[in-house]
């Protein structure tokens, strides 16, 4: 007997041996591995050139450069060739701008905090359940459904530019990023637009209207880069209130929307993004409710600053370029003869230089002009390999520049995304959606909701220019900005919409 438990105590002790050995070999192992990745990308970073960078922050501070975009990233192919290097603190980035050298691997981290874990932050088994399970709502039928919402709010958009701006001179941007804001409100959460001021909720305290991104901070102070030291902050504090706030609030939509369902009246209200992700929620154990949470906020907040931006940005440059507002006019005339009826799906579709408009202006001023990833494994481009674990930056604002692809880059020109010119460039040659597995889901709801917005104004408006405010200043705040605004003039015209 007591040989029998001395031999149990020693095979007990000899297992632990070995899962200790295993433990402590799979973390020197680990640790090899990721000293090895880091030190083939130092050795590639000191092959190439790059932005000056100061001891220890690297290129941080160039976050603080309000002429980033222009002086940097606009010309970055000219001055350092299609791998750049960068620094940020210790560790070397590398941006790859040529389309043929684009990879999709997605890697955000630092948007954790603020987007939750939604399809933009989520990774692997859980992002690709997710994608499968949202992108049907997504599809061309059921966006057709909320067509209702991008006029209702749009109508809303011209009224209060007819009230307050008609005969001034008008940050356009303002105006958009609330009527976007108010498509999203209903499109995702299910507040009607028409009735903001129910008791159910009062949007003017939505705290999507109030969201405040820290990422762009942490790079001007970049020993919070570092989450050991930011963990401790009032900034990150801040943060994961503010994420609280967003959850609580889309909790109680959410139960909202569960309520309408179960008493099956909806009152007329239409369907919305939240109620497509309940009934997953319903059939898919694998998809909880904090999942709806995190994919909602998700998109309330991706889509809040880049359609607006794309929207604001779309509607100076038509103002800036008369003749391509007057192409855009003829073919609202064409479709609607002087109609105030609501586009169709069908007229959003005829809508095809508009289209081309958009594409332009998401060219030069792609509402993400910077992308970060992490590659999942190694990847040889045409001079260089990059080993697996590298970060890499994709910057659309300098590939939409790249000269050999887009002549004369800095013109506005619609008819680059003519049928023809667009099929013989690379498909990663234009990439305000980003590419790959990874394209934005929501791109197709994103130029409708351009489409109904701009169209709408422009069967209403002439679109003039204001002396003094006719140049953008972009300025990168992870979405791009114009700095000082986007001014524009409102003209009405000569022949105001007539009822079909």
């Amino acid at each position: 007997m007591f040989v029998e438990k001395v031999l149990e105590r020693a095979t007990r002790l000899e297992l632990c041996s070995i899962l200790i050995l295993l433990v402590i070999s799979l973390s020197i192992y680990t640790f090899y591995a990721t000293l090895n990745t880091y030190l083939r990308s130092v050795l590639l970073s000191l092959k190439l050139t790059g932005p000056p960078s100061l001891p220890f922050l690297g290129n941080c501070l160039l976050v603080t450069d309000k002429d980033l975009m222009r002086k940097c990233a606009g010309k970055a192919f000219h001055l350092y060739g299609s791998l750049v290097r960068i620094w940020v603190l210790l560790f070397p980035f590398f941006a790859v701008l040529e389309p043929e050298d684009l990879q999709m691997v997605f890697f955000y981290r630092l948007l954790h905090n603020f987007l939750g874990d939604g399809l933009i932050t989520s990774s692997g088994s859980k992002w690709s359940n997710h994608r499968r399970l949202i992108q049907p709502a997504f599809h061309h039928n059921l966006l057709e459904k909320f067509i209702d919402t991008f006029v209702d709010a749009s109508q809303s958009l011209y009224e209060n530019l007819d009230a307050s701006a008609e005969g001034t001179e008008i940050n356009i941007a303002t105006y958009v990023n609330s009527c976007v804001l108010d498509i999203l409100n209903e499109a995702v959460l299910g507040v009607p637009i028409r009735r903001r001021g129910d008791d159910m909720v009062n949007m003017e305290e939505s705290p999507f209207r109030q969201g405040k991104l820290m990422m762009p901070t942490r790079f001007t102070q970049p020993w919070l880069l570092l989450d050991g030291v930011y963990h401790w902050t009032k900034m990150a504090n801040d943060e994961l209130n503010q994420k609280k706030r967003l959850n609580d609030f889309t909790r109680k939509m959410i139960q909202r929307r569960r309520q309408i369902q179960n008493n099956n009246n909806g009152n007329g209200e239409r369907k919305c993004l939240l109620d497509h992700m309940i009934e997953i929620c319903e059939s898919n154990p694998d998809f909880t409710e904090e999942d709806i949470v995190n994919e909602a906020c998700t998109f309330m907040l991706a889509g809040q600053d880049s359609v607006g931006a794309a929207m604001a940005f779309t509607l100076f440059l038509l103002t800036q370029n008369p003749e391509c507002q007057e192409r855009c006019t003829q073919e609202l005339e064409t479709i609607f003869k002087g109609s105030n009826r609501a586009p169709s799906m069908g007229d959003l579709h005829e809508m095809r230089y508009m289209e081309m408009c958009i594409k332009e202006a998401l060219r030069l001023y792609p509402s993400v002009p910077l992308i970060a990833r992490k590659l999942g494994e190694e990847v040889r481009l045409a001079n260089h390999t990059l080993p697996a674990g590298s970060n890499v930056f994709i910057c659309p604002y300098a590939t939409h520049r790249l000269a050999h692809i887009y002549p004369d880059p800095e013109k506005f020109q619609p008819e680059r995304f003519s049928p023809e010119n667009s099929e013989k460039r690379h498909p990663y040659a234009f990439i305000p959606f980003s590419a790959g597995p990874r394209y934005c889901i929501g791109n197709r709801f994103a130029i409708m909701e351009i489409k109904t917005v701009v169209s709408r104004l422009l069967r209403s408006f002439q679109l003039l220019p204001v002396p003094g405010k006719t140049t953008i200043a972009p300025t990168f705040r992870i979405t791009l900005r114009a700095s000082g605004g986007l001014w524009v003039h409102l003209q009405p015209r000569d022949h105001p919409l007539k009822d079909h």
